[in-house]
């Protein structure tokens, strides 16, 4: 998966795109970036591509970042940054993630490697997304699961921006058994269903405590 990812997201910088990779845990969104760095090291296309210093376009935005960059607490997020990579997820301090994200938008880094939370709360928007892996942990099930199609969708949306693009790119990585699956869902339209009825007891119950039901 992470050969295909760097395909996907080496073609983009070459037409001078900025990507957003979503993975499905903390830990990977730094593994992903690392083995970007590593495949682009191995290919040579890591000044040339990925790292904005220097450039006409981006040199300026890196410099005013790159001291703010080099004094966050997260050790990951300065390594990455000389690589023109960032790092996101829930897992960061607040400044920090709130750095990524300046930075991306100002285009001092041409990649960002996030988890899902990035697309449901923030606008950023990026010419290429790439959903990258469809598994993802689920607690109640104490397991993996495919991710779901409503993510998948909110995740595309973030590709291409009207305000912002006059078009966008949005690639999912998955395994050849859920394939057919996301295509027939990303045809049909999905209908979303309540999920109330699992937590009932401990609305009603709050609903009690709070004085708003009062009898049977």
């Amino acid at each position: 998966m992470n050969d295909v990812c760097y395909e996907v997201v080496s073609d983009s910088l070459r037409r001078g795109y900025q990507v957003m990779v979503f993975v499905h845990s903390r830990k990977g969104t730094g593994e992903t970036a690392r083995a970007l760095t590593e495949r682009a090291m191995k290919e040579g296309s890591l000044e040339s591509l990925f790292i904005t210093q220097g450039t006409e376009r981006n040199g300026d935005a890196y410099t005013r970042y790159a001291e703010r960059a080099s004094k966050s607490r997260n050790k990951e997020l300065t390594e990455h940054f000389y690589n023109g990579l960032g790092i996101h997820h829930a897992g960061m301090l607040r400044n920090d993630r709130k750095l990524s994200e300046q930075m991306f938008n100002d285009g001092a880094i041409k990649v960002l490697c996030c988890t899902a939370t990035l697309a449901w709360g923030i606008n950023l928007p990026a010419h290429t997304v790439v959903v990258k892996g469809t598994e993802v942990y689920n607690p109640e099930k104490g397991g993996a699961v495919d991710l779901s199609i409503l993510d998948v969708q909110q995740i595309f949306g973030s590709a291409g921006c009207p305000q912002f693009d006059t078009s966008g790119e949005a690639t999912l990585i998955t395994s050849h058994d859920s394939l057919a699956p996301y295509l027939d869902k990303l045809i049909k339209a999905v209908p979303i269903e309540s999920n109330f009825v699992k937590q009932l007891a401990d609305h009603l119950n709050a609903e009690v405590v709070g004085g708003t039901v009062t009898n049977i």
